[in-house]
């Protein structure tokens, strides 16, 4: 039988320290002991209590501070864990979303894309300013990035757009930055309290040159978020919001590098972004493996179900995507830990291959999932048995980063470039 929980076999063929390794196993049970209890919890219930899901992330987000994961990507003579490898990140993505696909990304995952800009930038009075008390604490907290716009949406995003969609303005006033403006979608949004990068524009005319990323401290004046927008999937997990900016003045200094340094640390987010929600929703689909295999070993006609020959074929074509994508993925995160050989993150080449492992990634989950419900018959929609769950959570996955289109024109953009 596959050995699911060879961890030197799951990851073959990537380059993983044994200290990876160490970490997948303790990510793993970990997510066995307390997530997988409380998957249903996690989203309210089949009626999405708020209070039933809000007390149950609380409780594992409490549970992953003590792990070290709030900590995780800050510098080591901070205090923190100094994680800076692709590779790694992905195996934390991986295996958290296992459990639930949103616990990266609404963690350690969004904590260390709103530090990335920071750390890129050899910005450490940023890093110390804004980030490190709340990182060391011993209770949960979340970060922002806000980047989608309500007109344009994740168009912003497109490298060959050049920032003049963006309509959130940034205007010096002195020492101050004063931002007017509208967000939408990011990820806790309603929830993040350290810090809300600000992804906008001080003259749409300029293109490149006129992106700005912009740190807002959570409680600065002047700016507000929406009610929850309710959802196919991750439904209470990742709280989407509106966001307004009504003459919100921060620091002169809270502007992570300048003209044309922004823009390409923001595009550097968005290949990041990409290459780990191809993490998170293989994940979800060596979960939903998982559920199979137990269900068709004890479901049988005259035999475990598992073992006639229809059945077999189908889980083998579920194993052969899962690991090609997991493959495909690896492969791009060791490309990004060698970036004097491939590029950096948000270069044409690269953002072409994060976009690939997402598009792949969230093509070949969604089929799996598809596949399992298929062959669990009626089982396989019950709320009870949670493959429902992981599809729903999927399926709304695939459309953060400019969704499977979009993803697809950045690997277009990686062969050859051309302009709208």
């Amino acid at each position: 039988m596959y050995e699911l929980f060879d961890f030197r076999k799951k990851y073959a063929g990537a380059i993983v320290s044994e200290e990876d390794l160490q970490l997948a196993r303790s990510i793993r049970e970990f997510v066995d002991k307390e997530v997988m209890p409380r998957r249903q919890d996690l989203e309210g219930g089949w009626h999405r209590d708020e209070k039933i899901a809000r007390e149950a992330l609380e409780k594992i987000l409490t549970k992953m501070v003590e792990l070290g994961l709030q900590k995780a990507f800050l510098p080591k003579e901070m205090g923190g864990l100094g994680i800076a490898s692709a590779v790694t990140g992905y195996i934390l993505s991986e295996e958290l979303s296992r459990g639930d696909v949103a616990l990266w990304m609404i963690h350690p995952g969004l904590i260390s894309w709103a530090l990335y800009p920071a750390l890129a930038s050899n910005r450490m009075d940023l890093v110390e300013e804004i980030f490190k008390d709340k990182l060391l604490d011993d209770k949960p907290h979340k970060a922002c990035v806000a980047i989608t716009e309500p007109e344009g949406g994740c168009n912003i995003m497109d490298p060959a757009m050049h920032g003049r969609t963006i309509r959130t303005t940034a205007r010096l006033d002195g020492d101050e930055w004063v931002i007017n403006g509208e967000k939408i979608w990011p990820c806790n949004s309603g929830d993040a309290d350290i810090v809300y990068l600000t992804v906008c524009t001080t003259d749409s005319a300029k293109g490149d040159e006129g992106i700005a990323l912009i740190y807002v401290p959570a409680n600065t004046p002047g700016l507000s978020v929406g009610k929850p927008i309710q959802k196919m999937g991750l439904c209470w997990t990742d709280l989407n919001t509106e966001i307004f900016y009504e003459d919100v003045r921060v620091p002169k200094h809270y502007r992570v590098a300048g003209p044309g340094r922004d823009a390409e640390i923001f595009h550097d987010l968005s290949a990041q972004a990409r290459l780990f929600a191809s993490a998170q929703m293989i994940g979800a689909a060596q979960a939903v493996l998982e559920i199979v295999l137990n269900y068709t070993k004890e479901r049988r006609i005259i035999k475990p179900v598992r073992e006639h020959s229809l059945h077999a074929s189908i889980i083998a074509d579920m194993l052969i995507a899962i690991e090609t994508a997991r493959a495909y993925s690896l492969q791009v995160a060791w490309m990004a830990d060698h970036p004097e050989i491939y590029g950096r993150w948000g270069s044409p080449a690269m953002l072409a291959r994060c976009s690939a492992a997402k598009v792949y990634a969230g093509d070949q989950a969604v089929w799996v999932i598809n596949k399992a419900m298929e062959l669990m018959g009626s089982y396989g929609g019950a709320y009870d048995h949670n493959v429902e769950k992981y599809l729903r959570d999927v399926k709304t996955m695939q459309l953060v980063e400019a969704g499977q289109q979009g993803g697809r024109l950045s690997v277009a953009r990686g062969l050859y470039q051309f302009e709208w």
